[in-house]
């Protein structure tokens, strides 16, 4: 199978399609790429996940970049995501590499690739790469490879401890003092996570009293997948209902997503924390300028918006669209609702600790539960209804099908009138009713189509998703 990068990167099973070869394979393409567009200049930070054998993979990529001549900034433990885009940023580095399947299942592991933006490759890029590696793979391109010690001696190999300039940051953007005197009360669940030693210390220091779970590398995650989601984070939610405390927070496995639980122990979906923020961000911190959103993810954060005087900016599915909004376009915040959002002047890539600490700062302005702060949304906003369903099929030939029924709806789709079509990610359609669309969208690796829904009238949102079923079922 031809190795491709997907939303976010390539990933694979290990021993299976990750095996040490294919990793060589895909550093010397990234190699191949940064030295065809003369970005070898400053280096690039390599870093890992808490994964099998990660740092063995780390060690792999670093010697094929250094015997590549590249120099290599390595952390010496786990580094989140969002601080491997920072540093990038922050040292002016040609870009990072990051062995992690993010919130995959624990017999995965992959590659992300950052170039100098610190954003997500765009598609260009990984485009660039995978025509790379095939030329790799049939011998076009040789493997080059320095091994570290040698690397090291030759200056083009160096440890770094990327914490204090990330926590700087964090420190810039967050408002310490006000979460402090709020004396706010929380739950970490840090997932076995890259988190483990970069969300647990900031916490300590802002939070009255806290308590961090699952805060040690365990590679099979408790036996079950890094994400953040109502059933993963149970131990989370029945803790803070025991103690009656503010909230809970969690991240996935490279955290760059996000999971909240508000004080009456309810799971918050991303869609309504990606809006609840935005309000916050307005409001509280006076910051000013447009909102992006992926295609998928809720209108409720357009409904601030216009709140707001402000322009909604839409996306195709992944972040690496909504990146450059941040940095060229000002975006206040850019959110999806598969859990990762970002904010004016911070990183053009998913942070999962700086979502954590933006709700605690909220909580603080705010003075009140965030369960109150969800009611007062709702009525100053209206209730948005929104689901994501994952239909998953047997084979491509049925997705392929599958897909051909809902690009051929018509006019009408469960008693309810079409108003507009578009196939800008998918097909989406938009219907003669207040913020009512629905979004069907292909898996480009797997026999599996994804569906989304929102309205806001419960009824025609219920409705939309009978039709969905019947489609399906018929």
């Amino acid at each position: 199978m031809p190795i491709k990068f997907g939303t976010s990167g390539w990933r694979g099973i290990i021993s299976d399609d990750f095996t040490f070869e294919n990793v060589r394979a895909v550093a010397q393409a990234i190699a191949e790429h940064l030295k065809e567009r003369n970005e070898v200049k400053n280096g690039v930070i390599v870093g890992r996940d808490t994964r099998f054998m990660t740092e063995r993979y780390a060690a792999v990529v670093a010697e094929v970049l250094t015997g590549n001549g590249i120099k290599v900034y390595m952390p010496e433990g786990p580094v989140p995501t969002p601080v491997i885009s920072y540093t990038i940023l922050n040292m002016q580095l040609d870009g990072g590499v990051n062995i992690t399947a993010s919130h995959n299942p624990p017999e995965y592991c992959g590659i992300k690739f950052n170039p100098s933006s610190g954003g997500p490759a765009l598609p260009n890029v990984t485009r660039s790469i995978e025509e790379k590696i095939a030329k790799v793979k049939d011998g076009e391109i040789e493997i080059k490879s320095l091994p570290v010690k040698e690397a090291a001696s030759k200056g083009l190999f160096e440890i770094i401890d990327p914490f204090d300039e990330y926590y700087k940051k964090i420190k810039e953007t967050i408002d310490f003092e006000r979460i402090k005197s709020a004396g706010v009360t929380v739950v970490v669940d840090l997932m076995y996570s890259a988190a483990i030693g970069y969300l647990d210390p900031i916490i300590k220091e802002l939070a009255a009293e806290h308590e961090i779970i699952h805060d040690f590398r365990d590679p099979y995650f408790g036996g079950g997948r890094p994400e953040p989601d109502e059933s993963r984070l149970r131990t989370a939610i029945e803790m803070v209902r025991d103690r009656k405390w503010m909230l809970a927070v969690a991240v996935d496995g490279d955290a760059d997503r996000f999971g909240i639980v508000d004080d009456e122990g309810d799971f918050i979906k991303p869609n309504e924390i990606i809006a609840l923020l935005a309000h916050h961000l307005y409001k509280n911190k006076g910051l000013k300028g447009p909102v992006a959103r992926s295609i998928a993810t809720s209108h409720a954060l357009d409904a601030v918006a216009r709140e707001y005087g402000e322009d909604v900016m839409e996306t195709p599915v992944g972040f690496k669209f909504l990146g450059p909004l941040l940095m060229q376009n000002g975006a206040v915040i850019a959110g999806e609702e598969s859990g990762g959002l970002s904010i004016q002047k911070h990183t053009p890539e998913k942070d999962g600790i700086l979502a954590d600490l933006l709700v605690m700062e909220m909580i603080a302005y705010e003075g009140k539960p965030l369960s109150q702060i969800r009611k007062d949304f709702v009525k100053k906003y209206g209730k948005f209804h929104n689901t994501r369903m994952d239909i998953e099929l047997e084979s491509p030939k049925d997705k392929d099908d599958l897909m051909e029924k809902f690009r051929h709806i018509g006019n009408e789709f469960g008693g309810l009138k079409i108003i507009r079509r578009d196939e800008i990610d998918g097909v989406r359609y938009t219907f003669d009713a207040p913020d009512t669309w629905l979004l069907a969208r292909p898996s480009g690796t797997e026999p599996l189509i994804r569906v989304y829904v929102e309205s806001t009238n419960q009824k025609l949102f219920r409705k939309i998703i009978a039709g969905v079923r019947k489609l399906v079922q018929g």
